[in-house]
């Protein structure tokens, strides 16, 4: 089908998506991915795919939710309508799209029973390690490295709803990002070791499906995934490597080789 350009109207880019309606779920394309560095260059082709969108004239419907993308632009009739003030394209606008701003963190308790061939966590000799106690009254730092004021203070608002069970926590910092697990005193280590007194997690999780939610805005998705795929990148720089990817979420395995040391800080961005 051929097309005709107005002259003086808006330049475009050539939309990557055709008619006035798109939609998509944004949670099983990465389940085939062999490496982070796939990962990586996959969300970076997704986000470099929005923003033309975007530019091409592309709308979110609905802010977006479990990778649920509704798109819309103007129909072919209405791009192709000048302004009689302008004499340019009059296409239908949407709304102005707000900073991107990271997702809140979301705390992970950790209290499993020992089981056969599973270290169990001792916070009495995890020197390196931050200690909650967790009293009737109050939780508190008890010992080990001292939290930023910050975490300690999400940390108390994360368990105060739900409340928490008595007795020692270890505090085990995310290796990339801001979040922390809560690992009880004599819970089975399973995505956790101790090494150098040092709580670490051994495990952790990319959420593709959910890595964009409550986007309202296409070029706000797409910072979404590139920060997305940032994290991929730190996270294999640190030693992480892809274990598995599946319908949403990848799960990142860290060796013995990775030294407590490399990690971030607590309480310090990543």
């Amino acid at each position: 089908m051929s097309s005709t350009t107005n002259t003086g109207s808006v330049s475009r880019p050539r939309s990557p998506w055709t008619g006035s309606q798109h939609q998509v779920q944004h949670r099983w394309q990465l389940d085939g991915v062999g490496s982070l560095a796939e990962v990586m260059r996959m969300l970076t082709d997704l986000a470099a795919e929005l923003t033309v969108a975007h530019h091409a004239g592309w709308w979110l419907v609905e802010p977006m939710r479990a990778g649920h993308l509704v798109a819309a632009r103007a129909s072919r009739r209405q791009r192709g309508r000048r302004d009689p003030l302008t004499g340019l394209a009059s296409v239908a606008r949407p709304h102005q799209c707000e900073p991107h701003r990271d997702p809140p963190w979301r705390l992970r308790l950790v209290d499993e029973p020992p089981s056969p061939g599973l270290e169990v966590f001792d916070a009495t000799a995890a020197a390196a390690t931050p200690v909650l106690a967790q009293t009737p009254d109050s939780l508190t730092h008890v010992s080990g490295p001292a939290l930023s004021r910050e975490v300690l203070s999400a940390v108390v608002r994360q368990v105060t709803p739900t409340g928490l069970s008595p007795g020692l926590w270890g505090v085990a910092p995310a290796r990339i990002g801001p979040n922390v697990d809560l690992v009880a005193h004599g819970s089975a280590l399973r995505l956790h070791a101790v090494r150098d007194g040092a709580l670490v997690r051994t495990c952790e999780a990319l959420t593709f499906q959910h890595a964009a939610d409550g986007a309202v805005d296409l070029l706000q998705a797409a910072a979404s995934y590139e920060q997305l795929a940032r994290t991929a990148g730190r996270m294999a720089a640190a030693g992480g490597l892809l274990v598995s990817a599946d319908d949403g979420l990848l799960q990142v395995a860290y060796g013995t080789a990775v030294p407590p040391a490399r990690q971030n800080p607590i309480g310090s961005p990543a």
